[in-house]
């Protein structure tokens, strides 16, 4: 999850935002249509992809059995609601940030600034987008709370790889909905160091040549040797065994045609790097090992935040109709 609200921080693609309404209420805090809609663009720019081009698709096409649109708004509200928990339950908990974590929090606020180009800039996106300086502070301050809580977790209760096999076991098809595993073979169509295209007849022959190892894969060959043979891959020599990866860590091409196909079926794709031969691989626990033990710590600080809700009356109200609204 912070990794998706870090990456938050720092999106520079937000669409334009309504009226700052409220859609939900933590504690003493409001967020607002704006706000909201900050998170909602940059969860839709995450799952967008060949289906989900226009707003029309957001409304008709599905994820995992739900509306696009209504897949999205659950995740942005999600992230919205927890960061303001993160705040409000730490310091009702007496857990504040110490001299040194306040300017952690001042320097990330100041690269948000930098990254929309210095003061004035950043004023003026505040504005269009009906969000205030308080609020990008706030998902500052949230990400530097959770570190906190993260590491009170460990120290209070450190997760054991029993703890870490259980989750697995109780969680496998979600896990492998949320992670994939897969070796590829990559036929580069641009110069890796200037990034720029290679001519349309060299990357003729670069097809042609992918063309030809899948043929031969799809006729019996191994597909390893021809990987260690032909791929231009630099990462082949740290990840022999294959990529580990969840949501929006891929090119959008090469994670869609991994989805597109079961364990041990092969697929070629193209993105913008170039051809891509991908073989899809079962998932298993020690290859999400260190990703499940983030997820199993995660779950901690969440029931530790809902400890605190309690203890401390913090209340959580959503506006059903406020968020129905917003496209």
């Amino acid at each position: 999850m912070k990794k998706i609200i870090l990456m938050l921080v720092f999106c520079m693609l937000l669409a334009s935002c309504t009226a700052g309404k409220t859609v939900a209420t933590v504690g003493n805090t409001k967020i607002t249509t704006g706000e909201f809609e900050f998170y909602l663009s940059s969860i839709k720019n995450q799952l967008s992809g060949t289906e989900l081009t226009t707003e029309e698709d957001w409304q008709t096409q599905e994820i995992e059995g739900k509306k696009a649109i209504d897949v999205a708004k659950q995740r942005a509200l999600d992230i919205a609601i927890s960061n303001v928990e993160y705040c409000e339950a730490s310091k009702k908990a007496g857990i504040n940030l110490t001299q040194d974590e306040k300017k952690q929090v001042e320097q990330m606020k100041n690269r948000v600034i930098e990254s929309y180009g210095g003061k004035e800039k950043y004023k003026t996106f505040l504005k269009e987008n009906n969000i205030t300086d308080k609020f990008i502070e706030l998902m500052c301050e949230s990400t530097v709370y959770y570190s906190k809580l993260e590491k009170m977790v460990e120290e209070e209760s450190p997760i054991t790889e029993e703890e870490e096999q259980k989750y697995f076991d109780n969680n496998k098809e979600t896990v492998e909905t949320e992670y994939r595993k897969a070796k590829h073979i990559l036929f580069l169509t641009q110069d890796m160091n200037t990034k720029e295209s290679f001519s349309e007849e060299k990357q003729n022959e670069v097809k042609a040549l992918a063309d030809s190892v899948l043929k031969r894969i799809n006729a019996g060959e191994d597909f390893d040797s021809l990987m260690r043979e032909y791929t231009e891959d630099p990462g082949l020599e740290t990840n022999p065994e294959g990529y580990v990866f969840g949501s929006g860590e891929m090119v959008a091409e090469f994670e869609q045609a991994t989805d597109s196909i079961g364990f041990g079926e092969i697929i070629m794709c193209k993105s913008n790097y170039g051809y891509h031969i991908i073989k899809r691989l079962p998932i298993s626990f020690d290859d999400v090992k260190e990703k499940i033990k983030k997820q199993v710590i995660e779950e901690k600080v969440k029931n530790q935040i809902k400890d605190w809700e309690k203890e401390y009356n913090i209340s959580v109200k959503t506006n059903e109709e406020n968020i129905k609204a917003i496209k």
